[in-house]
């Protein structure tokens, strides 16, 4: 279950980029999102239907999170939204994008959640943060 959630995140990312790079520029992006996330409650309700519960269903089970999510995505989807309109290209803006958040990410989940940071993580980070500067300097 661990691949196969990670490659359902990938796959889902891929098909948004190339979705979301394809609104029409005349578009009204909020009005774009509205029926896109119109769509994607749909897909939820089905699945809460086709799948057994996994948890407890209703307003009372859930907390704050659920509209932090909900602000998170809209400004995920209105900013690619914003940067595909601008002229970034695919790649570039996907992988700024990651890998400033993961930037961000990793002192954050040390101080809020305990995460402890490594020498691979922060290796990683590093090469990360080195390619991105390749990427945009050569491109």
């Amino acid at each position: 279950m661990f691949i196969a959630a990670l490659l359902l995140a990938v796959v889902g990312s891929i098909v948004y980029h190339l979705s979301i790079k394809q609104v029409p520029a005349g578009a009204d992006p909020f009005f774009s999102l509205a029926v896109s996330y119109g769509a994607a409650m749909l897909v939820c309700l089905l699945g809460m239907w086709w799948l057994p519960a996994g948890g407890q269903r209703g307003l009372g089970a859930l907390n704050w999170s659920s509209l932090g999510v909900a602000a998170g995505i809209v400004g995920i989807e209105l900013g690619f939204l914003l940067a595909y309109r601008a002229g970034w290209n695919l790649g570039y803006a996907a992988l700024s994008s990651n890998v400033l958040t993961a930037l961000v990410l990793l002192p954050l989940g040390y101080l809020l959640f305990r995460e402890q940071p490594s020498l691979g993580k922060l290796g990683g980070m590093a090469l990360s943060m080195g390619g991105l500067w390749m990427m945009l300097r050569f491109r």
